[in-house]
């Protein structure tokens, strides 16, 4: 047997989302291909940016603001880019109270956070990180509530408004339930999602590719495997939008016992294990029907890695 044979195969992971800065330097890929696995990004949507809501907002300053919400790396985008397009404006008027570094930020993981300290725009526009216990920020917005409602008000006197920077498909759990607790929220919509033309296109090169691969070159390098049966991998989604987009084209649902959330079986993907981000797009997969077979215990990298990996024992 050559050293070829020897050596285990990588196991394909399909991460639904975009790679950033590039597939080969994300690091994603980086990570796992240093593992057991062969990562492929697949992105699944495109985002559109409008941030003249946020600008006069920022202009405005801090003043009466208790704390800033963002929840996800593309609500962080478009405070930079409203950051951006305020600093560029030449007709903007005089600034008002308060350096935006003087109020909390609020976030879910690390995106949030590390995106905005990695950007260019001046240190007083990144409102400072708020500590938590252990150092690590919460792992879904549910769990971020009691962080903000447990804070005493910023300045002496009442507790003034939060801002909550978001998308058209943020759920409505984090304000409703601050709203709740007698917190004043101001949500401001910076982006928005529509699925990519080209997922379908996408999924099918991906599905080819494996089985092209899967196929033996002589009856002795079959493997126990029929022809064309590649080998069963991860489908990593990061988000119930995302997840809602790539269903369909995968026709196949893993359900969790109830007959009626079967859809149509495609054999290529019944055998796939499903890994999500966090517990909302878990919750999302669970009222579908479908079973979840990991859960990032961090939304982020590190979660996803330890995750698929406490499952197949690597």
């Amino acid at each position: 047997m050559t050293d070829e044979k020897q050596r285990p195969r990588s196991i394909p992971v399909v991460l639904f989302k975009t790679p950033s800065p590039s597939s080969s330097l994300d690091p994603y890929t980086q990570s796992l291909s240093s593992t057991s696995y062969q990562p492929t990004f697949i992105p699944v949507l495109e985002e559109t940016y409008d941030t003249s809501s946020l600008v006069p907002i920022l202009e405005g300053g801090c003043e009466h603001w208790e704390g800033v919400i963002i929840t996800s790396r593309r609500g962080a985008e478009g405070w930079v880019r409203a950051v951006s397009e305020s600093r560029a404006s030449s007709s903007k008027k005089g600034k008002g109270k308060g350096r935006w570094d003087e109020v909390p930020l609020f976030t879910v993981g690390n995106a949030s956070s590390d995106h905005l300290s990695e950007s260019s725009i001046p240190p007083e526009y990144i409102p400072y990180d708020v500590i938590y216990e252990g150092g690590v920020p919460p792992k879904s917005a549910i769990h971020l509530i009691p962080h903000i409602t447990d804070q005493i008000p910023r300045l002496a006197g009442m507790y003034k408004k939060y801002l909550l920077v978001r998308g058209d498909k943020s759920t409505e759990v984090l304000q409703d339930e601050l709203r709740s607790n007698g917190r004043i929220v101001e949500e401001v919509m910076v982006y928005s999602t529509t699925p990519r033309l080209d997922i379908a296109e996408n999924i099918n090169k991906f599905r080819e590719s494996q089985q092209s691969r899967s196929q033996p070159k002589s009856d002795g390098d079959r493997d126990g495997k029929e022809d064309g049966q590649a080998e069963k991998g991860w489908l990593c989604f990061f988000s119930p939008s995302g997840a809602e987009v790539v269903l369909p084209h995968l026709k196949t649902w893993k359900d969790s016992g109830s007959e009626s959330q079967k859809g149509d079986v495609d054999e290529y993907w019944k055998a796939w294990k499903i890994f999500v981000i966090g517990e909302t797009t878990k919750k999302y997969f669970e009222e579908k029907g479908i079973k979840v077979d990991a859960v990032a215990e961090r939304p982020n990298l590190q979660g996803l890695v330890d995750a698929i990996r406490g499952y197949d024992s690597i």
